[in-house]
């Protein structure tokens, strides 16, 4: 928990997701390329490693290269589709499809280990996870939180803290949800995500909720641009300054509650077959210069 008026150094890191993606055929070797010199150069702090199916039949081969390189993963993002998952299984209950339920959950389960042993490759602390997705998002939160307690049993040899995001709704809100699992929270953490957080227009209220700021432990920076609620919104992920979230308004309420957790850039800079370094490089400085010493 962080006290209030207390304010350290916010830890700047970039995503390995700004850079690897579907447009250029998931070439991790571009990180490679370009995050030692923004890790040397003291842009960035580290990096949070996105994990994506392309990965797990390469995992060491991903975590050997990376960390060769001298790359550190503070933080790892569990690959997004078992919140999936977790949220079709929790459709497939509903309906009285509990075999289907069934194996819905322990594919989610069996991938979310291989998250695990990616993030202790990776050396990685903490993981940032989605734990409704899809189209029956929260559709069925009891079921989701109800996964909680296998999930951090999954997770504690690895040694690794889950944090819970406020991933997109379509019943409820992010706020919401997270107080629904509050009697978790003393052995998990949340982590808030600008986007998602003007998606639904809780920016304000989430920084206000004296039982959950002191349990937002990371925070992801990307932009949007559109009406509340609205899912075609979602994409494109604009760069902090290009879209309607007003970053000066965070940051002066992450100073006022004393904020002193890590901060991660996500807005993708990939390019069909490349990436965009000076563009991913402009944002992260962006971003250093509004979060990270106050």
């Amino acid at each position: 928990m962080h006290k209030v008026g207390e304010i350290m150094k916010r830890m700047i890191y970039c995503s390995t997701g700004t850079t690897v993606s579907r447009r250029n055929g998931y070439n991790f070797h571009l990180v490679t390329q370009l995050f030692p010199q923004l890790q040397q150069q003291g842009i960035i702090d580290g990096a949070e490693f996105m994990m994506i199916p392309a990965y797990y039949p390469q995992m060491k081969a991903v975590a050997d290269e990376w960390l060769g390189e001298g790359l550190t993963f503070p933080v790892i993002h569990c690959e997004k589709e078992v919140g999936t998952l977790l949220s079709d299984a929790a459709a497939a209950k509903s309906a009285g499809e509990s075999a289907a339920a069934d194996v819905l959950l322990r594919q989610a389960l069996d991938d979310f280990k291989k998250n695990c042993e990616m993030g202790a490759m990776a050396g990685s602390s903490r993981m940032v996870f989605h734990l409704w997705g899809g189209l029956n998002s929260d559709g069925h939160i009891a079921y989701n939180i109800s996964v909680l307690p296998q999930l951090m049993e999954i997770i504690c040899p690895y040694g690794i803290r889950l944090l819970i995001e406020n991933v997109p709704c379509t019943t409820k809100d992010p706020l919401s949800n997270w107080k629904s699992m509050s009697m978790y929270l003393d052995k998990c953490g949340l982590i808030f995500d600008t986007r998602f957080g003007f998606f639904h227009r809780q920016i304000g209220n989430i920084w206000q909720a004296e039982d959950i700021y002191p349990r937002i432990e990371h925070i992801h920076i990307g932009d949007i641009r559109g009406a509340e609620k609205d899912f075609s919104t979602l994409r494109p992920i604009y760069h902090p300054g290009e879209g309607m979230v007003d970053f000066q308004s965070v940051v002066r309420r992450l100073n006022e509650v004393g904020y002193s957790g890590t901060v991660t850039l996500e807005s993708p800079v990939a390019t069909d077959g490349g990436a965009d370094g000076d563009k991913l490089k402009a944002s992260l400085l962006y971003t250093r210069n509004l979060f990270a010493e106050k």
